[in-house]
């Protein structure tokens, strides 16, 4: 997948952002009776793409750079790709052994501390990039909470769960605004969830205020004004 970065009305348009060319139709949700057991699925299900860790996912296009962003929406392929390699969520690139500590920034809408061991869908960024989507974001610009974490093993995904009796969807216990329901993987709900995105949990969890914030982030840029410096000079 390209990590080749986007503009949109002079503002950089965030790595895991969905593109209107990449909706795509959402089949029709119907019980299933398979090896696991009864849950939720497609009729027409693709085993392969459609069903992982015996949670049904969402079906996503890919079209990064085409058509318009769409802000509100994130897409799943690229989050659960930044996830998986600890890409940040607005560039891109490797978050990994940017510090000397090895430590990874996780940067969360609401006004409520992230807790140790809290569970998120909100892939890491880079200090320049987390300050970046504050100023420009308006979800974030209501409130956030930062953190430095130790380590953030896969947990489970965050979808929305079905109903086993009606097939309705349930509404989400989730403690921040818009969240979709974290499960875990070895949870029975596992399979009637349609989950969208995959969930780690944080730990080792250290707060970071706005001030830390943007003192992390001139140390970056000062750090890469002085690499250029002497890449030019090698």
């Amino acid at each position: 997948m390209s990590r080749r970065q986007f503009n949109w009305n002079g503002m950089r348009v965030p790595y895991i952002t969905q593109w209107t060319a990449e909706t795509v139709d959402q089949p029709k949700i119907i019980r299933i009776f398979a090896r696991g057991g009864e849950g939720i699925g497609y009729e027409d299900e693709h085993s392969v793409t459609d069903r992982r860790d015996e949670a049904l996912w969402v079906r996503s296009g890919l079209g990064q750079g085409r058509g318009r962003p769409d802000f509100a929406r994130i897409s799943s392929p690229r989050q659960k790709r930044a996830i998986r390699y600890s890409l940040c969520q607005v560039c891109g690139k490797a978050v990994l052994n940017c510090r000397d500590d090895e430590r990874t920034l996780h940067l969360l809408g609401g006004s409520t501390p992230i807790a140790e061991g809290e569970t998120t869908a909100a892939p890491p960024l880079h200090p320049l990039c987390a300050v970046e989507s504050v100023e420009n974001c308006r979800f974030l610009q209501r409130g956030w909470a930062a953190a430095l974490v130790e380590y953030s093993p896969l947990w489970g995904v965050a979808g929305v769960v079905y109903d086993p009796v009606t097939l309705d969807p349930l509404p989400s216990p989730g403690r921040r605004p818009n969240d979709l329901t974290h499960v875990h993987i070895g949870d029975e709900l596992i399979r009637w969830t349609l989950a969208n995105f995959t969930a780690v949990s944080l730990h080792g969890v250290t707060p970071v205020s706005p001030e830390e914030l943007h003192a992390m982030a001139s140390e970056d840029a000062r750090r890469a004004v002085t690499g250029g410096q002497r890449m030019g000079t090698a």
